[in-house]
């Protein structure tokens, strides 16, 4: 784990089940790795129960020092995306990875091609949320809401719902806009999710909290919103 610290991943372990539920429950990974060898269960049936039981859409790679044919059979019967065999030492472990890695991104950015922009609007008024989701979607983005912060956390933490775009009301109760501006570029899984705040409030004041949560812009509650986040989400 040090190792792939070292090589400038955010990396995680566990030693059993337990402590493996409580690393899944922090939110997801991109890539997990599981020794053959368990204390409790063995790696292969780990893999089969995280993908069935679980649902987990993570790669997930078995890991172990037996026989290569054995274990690549143990990757066909669970499952797994992949082996990486123990006798490769660490740099072969770190190749594997950035190859996993790699894949994934891959993988995602054909998945991703031709979908319509997705949105999230985070409002605690019902009614506005109701006029801008009717106006994005007659615009032809996908439009997801969330009335809190704690609400829109749990949709951007998924890769299904990680939207393009956060539109954030600034005032709202609890976590306000700018707060929760702050933790989403503050977060490296979120960079690349551009944030727009939204207020009623007086110009200077949402250009001074914009500049300083970081926000890529604002748009003033009475202005057309479809333009600005046409401009927003125009392909680079």
């Amino acid at each position: 784990m040090s190792a792939l610290r070292s090589a400038g991943y955010e990396a995680a372990g566990a030693t059993d089940l337990a402590s493996l539920d409580r690393q899944l429950s922090t939110g997801p990974f991109d890539l997990i790795l599981v020794d053959v060898k368990m204390p409790e269960m063995f790696g292969d049936d780990v893999v089969e129960f995280l993908k069935s039981e679980r649902g987990i859409t993570s790669r997930l790679l078995l890991y172990s020092d037996i026989d290569e044919a054995e274990l690549q059979r143990k990757v066909a019967s669970s499952g797994a995306d992949g082996a990486i065999s123990k006798s490769t030492g660490i740099d072969g472990v770190l190749q594997a990875v950035a190859t996993q890695l790699r894949a994934r991104d891959a993988a995602t950015d054909a998945n991703q091609a031709g979908r319509k922009k997705r949105i999230l609007i985070v409002d605690d008024s019902a009614t506005t949320v109701m006029l801008l989701e009717a106006e994005l979607r007659d615009k032809g983005f996908e439009v997801l809401t969330a009335e809190n912060a704690e609400k829109a956390t749990k949709i951007i933490l998924k890769k299904q719902t990680r939207p393009d775009l956060v539109l954030l009301d600034v005032k709202m109760p609890n976590v306000n806009g700018e707060q929760f501006c702050r933790f989403i570029k503050s977060n490296n899984l979120f960079k690349g999710i551009k944030v727009l705040l939204c207020s009623a409030m007086e110009e200077k004041e949402l250009q001074r909290i914009c500049r300083e949560a970081g926000a890529d812009g604002y748009v003033a509650k009475n202005q057309v919103l479809a333009k600005v986040l046409s401009q927003q989400l125009a392909p680079e």
